[in-house]
């Protein structure tokens, strides 16, 4: 049963899961929240603490402030401190990644590794930024699927109507996103420079699917080249959602970083 954590200017809801001696945290994207994690934590419970938790203003989480993804790594920072939780890997996909990654850079002592998942969220890159912002308005100009905005690939959109279905449904708990807000990620949300991903001295792996219709491939590719020592892959036939679409795929790349961050 999920609980809630008043931090500042909020209120999360989260789940706990396992009680291994490390910790995986999963940070959702936008078309998803807590429950999006289901093909994942009941393969790493028996071996590690997973935590998932709905950002402010995603599911039953509050943003009573207003400070919307101003807020989010510092809700991160907030929710480790009440668990007890000192390091952990932290996973985001899409939206996630601009939690994720400036805590990181701001708290490397506390983060063990990354995992980008369909993103480049977290970096002050304009050029990036405004590539995705024109990737976005076609692929609404272009959505197939009930409403689901190309968060999957075309492939999966044809052949796993059902998977469709249960996204769709979990999608459809959080508030409606305001279809004329900016897509603003930049510096004076709380996104790094580029100057500042040196700090990234843990594993880093930036993970795209080769068909995302929203944050194409070739982009995160390129923000994957900005951090020093970072790995990237490529899972094909997969959109904007690997860890949904292609889960065998997305756990063993996590698998892989999670070796590598606890050894």
């Amino acid at each position: 049963m999920a609980e809630t954590l008043d931090v500042t200017g909020g209120q999360l809801v989260y789940d706990e899961f396992g009680e291994g001696p490390e910790t995986i945290v999963f940070v959702h994207g936008a078309g998803g929240n807590h429950l999006s994690w289901w093909q994942q934590i009941p393969a790493y419970r028996d071996r590690y603490r997973c935590v998932t938790y709905e950002v402010r203003g995603w599911g039953r989480s509050r943003d009573d402030s207003g400070e919307g993804r101003k807020a989010f790594a510092r809700d991160l920072g907030e929710l480790m401190d009440a668990l007890d939780i000192p390091e952990a890997v932290l996973v985001g996909q899409s939206m996630g990644g601009f939690t994720i990654l400036p805590f990181a850079v701001r708290n490397p002592q506390r983060v063990r590794g990354l995992l980008m998942a369909d993103t480049f969220l977290g970096i002050d890159a304009p050029e990036l930024i405004e590539e995705m912002r024109r990737a976005v308005q076609s692929a609404q100009e272009n959505q197939e699927g009930g409403g689901l905005t190309r968060m999957v690939g075309p492939a999966y959109l044809e052949q796993e109507p059902h998977g469709v279905f249960l996204y769709n449904q979990i999608r459809g708990l959080n508030p409606p996103l305001d279809p004329n807000q900016p897509l603003s990620f930049g510096q004076e949300d709380g996104a790094v420079s580029k100057d500042e991903l040196g700090a990234l001295t843990m594993p880093v792996i930036f993970l795209a699917g080769a068909e995302d219709a929203i944050i194409p491939a070739e982009l995160i590719e390129r923000a994957a080249e900005m951090v020093p020592g970072a790995q990237y892959f490529q899972v094909p036939e997969a959109g904007h959602s690997v860890y949904w679409e292609q889960p065998d795929d997305f756990n063993r790349i996590l698998d892989a970083l999670l070796a590598e961050s606890f050894a």
